[in-house]
C-alpha cells in the first residue's frame, strides 16, 4: 500500500477497499509499516450507518477538557468532529508511539473529510513531522481555523477533486479545507454524480493516472 501512495487509479481504488476497522460509525484503516517507518490511516466513505453524519452541519467547538486552544478559536463541523474523535485515541495513542515514524493519510468522502481534523490534531503537536495527505473528493470541516494550521495543512494536503463533485460546494455553507488541489473530470460532464467513485476512477484513469 505505502508503495502506491499517490494521486493514481490504483491507489484510489485502495482507498475505497476493505478491510476497514470500526469504533462507533468510524471505519477506518490503520496500518504500520516498521520497515519504512510509516503510519498509515486511511478513511472509508460513508454507508447507511454513518451517512447522516455528512448532514450535520452544526458548527462546534472542542470540549473545553479536550481543547488545547482558546475557545472557539477552532470551529468544525460536527458531524466530521464525532467520526474523528470515535477513533482520536487510537490514532494519536500510535502517533506518539512511534514519534519518530512518518505519517501517510488518506480517504475518500466521510472518510477523507475527518481525516484533516486528525492532520490538524498531528500537526499541532508535531509541526515538523513528516506528513502527507491525500484526500478524494472530501468535505470541508472548516468553520474557522487560525491561519497557523491553514498553512500547516496547506504544506502537507493534497485533495482531489472532480470539476461537478456537489460537495465542493460546501463552501456556500461557509465551510473550508485547506490544501493543495488537483483538479480532475471534464467542465461539461456533469452526470452522472461526479463524487461517485466509479465516476472518479473514470476522470483519473483518463488523465493517465
Amino acid at each position: 500500500m505505502y508503495s502506491i501512495f499517490g494521486v493514481n487509479s490504483e491507489h484510489f481504488i485502495s482507498v475505497t477497499k476493505g478491510p476497514w476497522d470500526v469504533v462507533d460509525r468510524t471505519h477506518y484503516r490503520l496500518d504500520i509499516n516498521h520497515e519504512e517507518k510509516v503510519i498509515h490511516v486511511t478513511g472509508r466513505c460513508s454507508d447507511y450507518d454513518d451517512w447522516p453524519d455528512n448532514f450535520d452541519f452544526r458548527v462546534k467547538a472542542w470540549e473545553p477538557a479536550e481543547q488545547w486552544f482558546a475557545d472557539k478559536e477552532i470551529l468544525v463541523h460536527s458531524g466530521f468532529l464525532r467520526q474523528y474523535k470515535s477513533v482520536r485515541n487510537i490514532l494519536l495513542d500510535v502517533a506518539y508511539e512511534y514519534s519518530e515514524y512518518a505519517i501517510r493519510v488518506d480517504g475518500f468522502s466521510l472518510g477523507a473529510s475527518w481525516p484533516q481534523i486528525f492532520l490538524q490534531d498531528v500537526l499541532h503537536r508535531w509541526p515538523d513531522r513528516d506528513v502527507q495527505a491525500i484526500l478524494y473528493a472530501p468535505g470541508n470541516p472548516w468553520r474557522k481555523l487560525p491561519v497557523y494550521y491553514q498553512k500547516a495543512l496547506e504544506r502537507c494536503t493534497v485533495f482531489v477533486r472532480s470539476v461537478w463533485d456537489p460537495v465542493t460546494w460546501m463552501r456556500l455553507l461557509r465551510f473550508y479545507r485547506f490544501g493543495s488541489p488537483f483538479n480532475i473530470g471534464k467542465w461539461w460532464r456533469a452526470l452522472p454524480v461526479q463524487h461517485q467513485p466509479k465516476q472518479i476512477l473514470r476522470a483519473l484513469k483518463e488523465m493517465g493516472v
